[in-house]
């Protein structure tokens, strides 16, 4: 989907949008299509031209530049939680755009917004208690752990690809026991993700990284044999003088003594290295071109502006310590592994070290046809190491809307034992978090409205495990394997409530560079109720103020 021009059904630029309504529900708007495994995809284009396609709301987000202050507040709170939980931000988003929906109701009827925000907080706390004792622990090595990543994947690929997938993740962790920390993910295109593969190691990507092996020879530096490893954490380069001065060359031997300065230093430089006997030197930073020549004619394989985060893996696994300078390397301080090879992938180059006698690391290799579509592979893969993670800390529940549902049922009941008006917020909750489970329907091509009528219906009748399967079919959606852990639909809430609370209670926005030094005025004190929603466009445009100005999005409010 792209959508440019004004969104339909929203309100006009200059109207006001109360608690913030028109913001959210432009953010959810435009991520409510992609939710689901029935989502559509969203494509997007930034400021240069570059086209994304993907239907992950986080990734969505980061092609969007939303004006509206109230909406910047939404978009971070979304994306903090993207950080934080891996998965769940479309479902976060519309929550967050459900909450408002109803406080901008409840405002309207003359409910304080504080009273609002208190008893959003309180659905949510009581909506994860709900969500975490109707969770189900899982076995690592069982069957649900696979079930848990295929349907966080569901959705972005076909069935053939999500069963591929979700075996990949799965056996990516098993092989480092579960430990995010021990495995890298990297993405080539020109391949089929059939092509994709575990590797035994640590995968360096030589051209991403702008890691270089200049001048070592292919025929015999194509592997190294039990390596020893050092690491440098700091740019390697001739040292700088202590002070200012200048250099007159007035002949050839002026320049000659130059030189020959220039080249003692180096080989210093270099007997550093050599005279500890080091295989392999690992730069963090840049490594000056004539040291990693010189290194590499005395037999130290060079590798600079190496990931930060391989950085450390590799001083993990091979039990090196990385120093701050090479005339600080020693013997106690190198690492080794059992193999350093080269290979080409996708037409770039990759090093593999691997027989680390530290901790095991592995690395998935995965392939797309295109630079984009290897992209796709990637943010599918970590989104499945995310919900795996999360399954086997907390467990899961089932997913298909019935954690919602389930939501929704609990804190209705709580409300009716709240003897005060915040029974009101707490029933508004109730209502917002249905917005899941419609929009699943939706997304399926089946009546909303039917089908959260048959879903209230079974779970009123005990069916705690009844939710709306990828063909829109209200079942056990447990028994057929649509899980989600528990962390994800309860940070969502969370997350959601909280955001809206904070929104709600904004009164007013005061524009710091309007008010100048001279106080506050009518022109530079504006009620935050009328600007909580006014643009949502891509990077593309130029932040004007106009419906017309923003291709390819352009939802004005």
């Amino acid at each position: 989907m792209t959508q440019t021009g004004d969104s339909a059904g929203e309100p006009t630029a200059g109207e006001p949008s109360a608690t913030g309504v028109g913001a959210a529900r432009a953010i959810a708007s435009t991520l409510r299509s992609t939710l689901g495994p029935n989502g559509l995809d969203t494509m997007v284009i930034d400021r240069s031209g570059t086209v994304t396609v993907t239907n992950t709301g986080a990734t969505v987000l980061d092609g969007l530049s939303i004006d509206t202050p109230i909406g910047r507040v939404i978009e971070e709170a979304v994306r903090t939680h993207a950080r934080r939980v891996g998965d769940g931000t479309t479902t976060t988003a519309l929550l967050i755009g459900g909450l408002l929906d109803e406080a901008d109701r409840l405002v309207e009827a003359g409910l304080h917004p504080t009273s609002i925000a208190a008893g959003y907080v309180s659905a949510a706390d009581h909506a994860r208690d709900v969500l975490r004792d109707r969770s189900v622990p899982i076995d690592p090595g069982g069957e649900r752990l696979r079930q848990a990543a295929a349907t966080a994947v569901t959705g972005r690929w076909d069935a053939a690809a999500t069963e591929r997938f979700a075996a990949l993740t799965v056996g990516a962790l098993r092989a480092v026991d579960l430990d995010p920390a021990r495995l890298t993910v990297h993405a080539y295109a020109g391949g089929e993700l059939a092509d994709s593969e575990l590797i035994d190691g640590i995968l360096v990507d030589v051209d991403d990284s702008s890691t270089t092996i200049d001048g070592v020879a292919a025929d015999d530096r194509r592997s190294l044999s039990d390596p020893t490893i050092a690491l440098v954490d700091s740019e390697i380069r001739l040292p700088d003088v202590d002070a200012s001065g200048s250099v007159t060359v007035r002949n050839p031997d002026d320049l000659a003594a130059v030189r020959d300065h220039e080249r003692t230093n180096r080989g210093e430089l270099i007997r550093a290295v050599t005279d500890v006997e080091v295989d392999a030197l690992v730069c963090q930073q840049s490594i000056d071109d004539d040291i990693g020549t010189a290194l590499a004619r005395a037999g130290v394989l060079p590798v600079e502006r190496t990931r930060r985060d391989e950085f450390d893996a590799i001083a993990r696994a091979a039990d090196a310590t990385p120093v701050a300078a090479v005339a600080d390397l020693d013997r106690e301080a190198l690492g080794t592994a059992g193999a350093i090879r080269r290979r080409k992938v996708g037409g770039g180059n990759v090093l593999t070290i691997s027989e680390f006698p530290g901790e095991s690391h592995v690395s998935l290799l995965l392939r797309g046809g295109t630079p984009h579509v290897a992209e796709e592979t990637r943010r599918i893969v970590e989104d499945g190491i995310a919900v795996v993670r999360h399954a086997t800390a907390g467990g899961v529940v089932p997913g298909g809307g019935a954690g919602m549902i389930a939501v929704s049922r609990a804190v209705t009941d709580r409300a009716s034992s709240v003897d005060d008006r915040s029974a009101l917020a707490l029933e508004a909750f109730a209502d917002a978090v249905t917005v899941i489970p419609r929009t699943l329907a939706r997304n399926a091509g089946v009546d909303p409205i039917d089908a959260l009528a048959e879903l209230r219906n079974r779970h009123h009748d005990g069916e705690r495990t009844a939710g709306i399967d990828p063909s829109g079919t209200v079942r056990d959606v447990f028994a057929v394997g649509v899980i989600e852990p528990v962390a994800v639909p309860a940070r969502c809430l969370e997350t959601a409530a909280r955001t809206a609370g904070l929104v709600i209670r904004i009164d007013e926005r005061l524009d710091g560079e309007s008010t100048g030094g001279s106080g506050i005025d009518g022109s530079s004190r504006e009620r935050g109720r009328a600007h909580a929603g006014d643009h949502v466009h891509s990077d593309g445009d130029d932040h004007g103020g106009g419906h017309d100005g923003g291709y390819p999005w352009a939802l004005s409010h």
